[in-house]
């Protein structure tokens, strides 16, 4: 299937956010709405999340697709919020997309 991404926000997680990481560290995530050209699936929304953390002038790059999660682009853009606000990295959002599923 083919797919288009538009971007929704970016946040960053530093030391203010965790006791873990040193003063100069950082990671960036970058969060985007993906659309089912297609069309053929009743749930044609859905997000992505890409995580980068630099390390001895060197980025580790990580990201997670999450496609066909609703046909309502509010829904989906309503969950890239609370994704942004929560900081949510690419390892932990399938664990969190099924918290919130449970709960509507």
């Amino acid at each position: 299937m083919e797919y288009s991404k538009s971007f929704f926000g970016r946040t960053v997680i530093d030391c203010s956010d965790s006791e873990d990481m040193k003063t100069d560290e950082k990671i960036e995530l970058e969060y985007y709405e993906t659309h089912n050209l297609a069309g053929k699936s009743e749930r044609k929304y859905g997000i992505e999340i890409i995580k980068r953390k630099e390390k001895c002038e060197k980025f580790n790059i990580e990201s997670k697709v999450v496609n066909n999660l609703s046909n309502e682009e509010k829904v989906i853009d309503r969950l890239l919020e609370i994704l942004m606000l929560n900081k949510v990295t690419p390892v932990s959002v399938d664990d969190i997309i099924s918290d919130i599923s449970v709960l509507e």
